[in-house]
């Protein structure tokens, strides 16, 4: 998986590509991709959702293009891993109840560095026992008390998926109500009825991304001496 850069005119270029990114997302165009496809499987309890592999495919495509067009490293890359080891996808269930399209995400890809540029996807061996899930629960614990606990955010209820390194990107998936994903940013909280309709606003992302780095590979940076390329 590509890493974050570190050195400090690269942690400069990061800071404001997730400045970059969430002026995009607030006030670039709508790319909507239409031909979403979703699985359905009914049984005698009702319908239940299933993440379609188009919509991994064509993520994994549009993140492919981003990543070639940032010719300067502004976001973060690294695609979708290779499917779940299923012993530790067993481990997992016997911990947690997941939703059809989770189980299904995690069957096909093992986490995903980079998602939207910026936000992890987490793998198994991070969601058992990492500090990276840790972390992003201190920041939406934090972002929800700050906002008088409207959320609740409790652990007993969500999973946190995946979450960014360098801003506040994290991806919850509610354990209660039939699959419901939530996506808190820097622009508030995002609610999603499935795990392919955050995918595919990831994707948007990416393709309105995309054409930005194509329009001005630097974003309208300017270098450590003030200059705008």
């Amino acid at each position: 998986m590509s890493q974050l850069p570190t050195d400090p005119r690269n942690a400069h270029v990061a800071a404001c590509a997730d400045g970059a990114r969430l002026a995009l997302r607030n006030n670039g165009s709508s790319i909507r991709y239409a031909a979403l496809a979703r699985l359905a499987a009914t049984d005698g309890e009702g319908s239940v959702e299933f993440m379609a592999r188009d919509v991994l495919d064509r993520a994994a495509a549009v993140g492919r293009d981003v990543e070639l067009a940032d010719v300067h490293g502004i976001f973060r890359h690294g695609g979708p891993n290779p499917g779940a080891d299923l012993t530790e996808l067993a481990v997992l269930r016997q911990r947690v109840d997941l939703p059809p399209s989770y189980l299904e995400f995690l069957t096909c890809c093992d986490g995903w560095a980079g998602l939207d540029g910026q936000t992890d996807m987490f793998p198994i061996a991070e969601l058992l026992d990492g500090p990276a899930t840790e972390r992003a629960w201190v920041l939406v614990e934090a972002y929800d008390e700050g906002s008088g606990w409207q959320f609740g955010f409790s652990r007993d209820r969500y999973l946190v998926i995946g979450a960014a390194e360098s801003s506040l990107s994290v991806v919850l998936l509610d354990l209660l109500s039939a699959p419901r994903v939530c996506w808190l940013t820097q622009g508030g909280v995002e609610n999603f009825p499935t795990l392919d309709a955050l995918m595919t606003t990831a994707t948007e992302d990416q393709l309105e991304t995309l054409a930005a780095l194509q329009a001005d590979p630097w974003l309208g940076i300017a270098d450590d001496d003030g200059r705008t390329h």
